[in-house]
């Protein structure tokens, strides 16, 4: 079964929509998979992806070691997107929370943060350039900054199953809105430059309650030749508005 995809091996939304969703695709069919090729399995989040889907090393090619691959039969499972534009659907969230929403996975959800920021400050982009104002600010009001990156998918897990209100600028963190109880408030936070309803989608198919909030335009903005990149300002006050049209405070 053929299951590399474009970024599925360096960002964490893509490795979980456009790698791990699709073994699901695979399992509903009677046909026995040999080989399972990936373009890379390095990383912590996709080795515990791989045990949690059951799928054992020694079924695993990386085809960055094997650029020239021969099958009798090769399986390539449908993406779940449309020309340029990514799509997710409600077979695939259902499907990453069956997966990993488990009893095991959820550890000590009642001791965890309600209401969470998740910061961009690891990042190369979309970063919150007033952040420090920013998580001062929601501090007052019980919000707990973290960063995911070193996070097990089990922990990132935990803290949104057990999350109440998400702030967060647009990026891959918000993948595990996939893990959020329905009726969690999320406040998704653009560059004016860079709108993508991706979460947005994600928060429907999970019946969460979203809304967004964009930054005030600048110069020097980190905006390359690529769209997305953007880095971006957040308007205190606006902030607040928005928080308090969510009942968030």
């Amino acid at each position: 079964a053929f299951l590399s995809a474009k970024w599925g091996e360096k960002n964490y939304f893509h490795w979980m929509f456009d790698v791990v969703a699709r073994i699901d695709l695979l399992r509903r069919t009677d046909i026995k998979i040999d080989k399972f090729i990936f373009s890379s399995c390095e990383k912590k989040i996709q080795k515990e992806s791989l045990e949690a889907l059951g799928i054992s090393q020694d079924k695993i090619i990386e085809s960055r070691f094997y650029p020239h691959i021969k099958a009798k039969q090769l399986i390539v499972p449908s993406l779940a997107a449309k020309q340029r534009e990514v799509w997710v659907n409600k077979w695939s969230c259902e499907f990453l929370r069956s997966l990993f929403l488990k009893p095991q996975n959820i550890k000590e959800v009642s001791h965890q943060p309600k209401r969470i920021y998740l910061s961009r400050k690891l990042a190369s982009w979309r970063r919150v350039l007033n952040e420090e104002e920013v998580v001062n600010l929601l501090e007052k009001f019980g919000f707990v900054s973290l960063t995911l990156e070193s996070m097990s998918i089990a922990e990132q897990v935990s803290y949104m199953a057990a999350a109440k209100v998400i702030i967060s600028p647009h990026g891959a963190g918000l993948t595990n809105l996939v893990f959020c109880s329905p009726g969690t408030k999320v406040i998704e936070i653009f560059s004016p430059k860079y709108v993508n309803s991706l979460y947005w989608r994600i928060s429907n198919f999970c019946s969460l309650s979203h809304y967004y909030l964009l930054g005030d335009f600048f110069d020097n903005d980190n905006l390359g030749k690529h769209l997305w990149t953007p880095d971006i300002i957040v308007n205190l006050k606006q902030l607040l508005k928005i928080m308090e049209l969510a009942k968030a405070i």
